[in-house]
């Protein structure tokens, strides 16, 4: 399992001319369907007068992804457009390739490769993030041990979301997936096994 990944920061537009055809290519950071559906609309009506728009999306929740050719030649475009994102080992992200026709044909392995290449030229200049994936936790324990308590959450990094501590100290944490195990147990260990742990359903 995959506990980070890669992403980018802001939209990113470059262009290339292959063979007198125009190959806009558009790179979005896109969170859900919602957003990736959002950036098309955009797209479509910032370029409406292009004949297509082919896209790739790729998101971080289940690996979720797409592509469509958009009136492209079936393989042609989309595809290609996803291939290039996993060649960066990106995620919630979205490239859009709008063409527009320089009268000559490229044929489907044409377009296959004109379609990567504008792709992977986008994203060679887009500026990457790394996005480390959290889970949200609750911990209620007594107050005798919230020295130690504190002192372990501060020495290890992990945010306090939200405190509610009223009889008992009972805060809100996120702790990176990859250290989760490691917490439960440093949380154990300090209070004698009497902290309760439960996840946040968000």
């Amino acid at each position: 399992m995959k506990y980070r990944f890669l992403t980018i920061s802001n939209r990113v537009t470059s262009e290339t001319k292959i063979r007198k055809s125009r190959f806009i290519a558009n790179a979005f950071p896109a969170v859900t369907v919602d957003e990736a559906n959002s950036v098309l609309e955009k797209i479509r009506k910032e370029y409406y007068d292009a004949g297509h728009n082919p896209y790739s999306y790729v998101l971080s929740d289940s690996n979720l992804y797409r592509y469509y050719d958009d009136g492209e030649p079936s393989g042609s475009s989309g595809r290609p457009i996803y291939d290039a994102i996993n060649k960066h080992d990106l995620k919630n992200i979205i490239v859009v390739i709008t063409r527009y026709f320089g009268g000559i044909k490229l044929g489907v392995g044409g377009l296959k490769r004109a379609y990567f290449e504008t792709a992977c030229d986008c994203l060679e200049k887009c500026i990457k993030k790394e996005i480390v994936l959290k889970k949200p936790l609750e911990i209620e324990f007594e107050y005798r041990n919230i020295s130690r308590v504190m002192q372990y959450i501060e020495k290890s990094g992990f945010t306090i979301t939200n405190n509610k501590s009223a009889d008992k100290v009972i805060l809100s944490l996120e702790v990176p997936l990859s250290e989760v195990k490691g917490f439960y147990n440093g949380i154990t260990e300090i209070t004698g096994g009497k902290a309760s742990i439960k996840e946040v359903l968000l």
